[in-house]
């Protein structure tokens, strides 16, 4: 396996960190993604469920956890959008 995802994490941590998205709630995204799974994760795992393309994924808190929300673009056209709780991995 290789580094790059670890790699990318720590460059968006400090990305976060220089830009000043140090609080609580960047504390406790980072802790719950260290607990669970990766961003790449999730999208291998929406990916293995459709057949579209994915086209943007952004991690949001709900619900007191942080979720993925990946947006794909099915075959016929249509952006659906997937949710995958980072702690259990499971898809909404």
């Amino acid at each position: 396996m290789s580094n790059a995802p670890r790699r990318r994490a720590g460059a968006c941590l400090a990305l976060c960190l220089a830009l000043g998205a140090h609080g609580p709630v960047a504390e406790a995204q980072e802790s719950l993604v260290r607990q669970g799974i990766s961003e790449d994760a999730a999208v291998a795992l929406v990916r293995e469920q459709t057949d579209g393309k994915v086209v943007r994924v952004d991690r949001k808190m709900e619900g007191g956890g942080l979720v993925y929300r990946v947006r794909v673009l099915t075959p016929d056209g249509r952006l659906r959008e997937y949710r995958v709780d980072a702690a259990t991995g499971a898809l909404r």
